[in-house]
């Protein structure tokens, strides 16, 4: 089981990579198990990235879990569960609810952002608005456990742009 979603996994990642518009049929082979396996899949990390990869491994391994209100898992997930239990595996506490998140982390600029950094939806541009969390992965996508009814996704900016930014200490 765990070898045939890592497989998953990797060829979710390998149509992520390839951009809008890719399918599997187009997208780069995934790498065959044994042979640097889901980590050959995956971008180069910066040393941020690095530290917080197991968290970014830990949501894409949840990719197609339903969204459920409260949802801490295991396999079904609100945003701010998601988030908390993915950092969790690299060793990062962070509290349960988004708004929360948000305040728990150095806030930093769009123009800032790395691979493992948190992204945040807020109605007034502050922590008290913050309403929705996700995962950065680079290249303006995130992973993140959306709302009822959808399944825990890889989206863009371009589908649904955050307005706040944070990193994790």
């Amino acid at each position: 089981m765990v070898r045939i979603r890592g497989a998953v996994v990797a060829a979710v990642w390998a149509v992520v990579l390839a951009g809008p518009g890719a399918s599997p049929a187009t997208a780069a082979p995934a790498p065959a198990p044994g042979r640097g396996g889901l980590r050959a899949a995956l971008p180069a990390a910066r040393p941020l990235g690095d530290r917080l990869e197991p968290a970014i491994l830990y949501a894409m391994a949840h990719l197609g879990d339903p969204f459920a209100i409260g949802g801490d898992g295991p396999r079904s997930w609100d945003c701010s569960g998601l988030v908390q239990q993915a950092y969790r595996r690299a060793g990062v506490r962070l509290p349960r609810i988004a708004a929360d998140q948000y305040r728990a982390t150095k806030h930093i600029a769009r123009r800032s952002l790395h691979r493992g950094d948190l992204v945040f939806w807020s109605r007034n541009g502050r922590a008290s608005g913050v309403h929705h969390v996700a995962v950065y992965l680079g290249g303006e996508r995130y992973v993140e456990a959306p709302r009822p009814g959808f399944k825990v996704r890889v989206s863009t900016f371009s589908r649904y742009r955050p307005n706040l930014y944070g990193r994790v200490r």
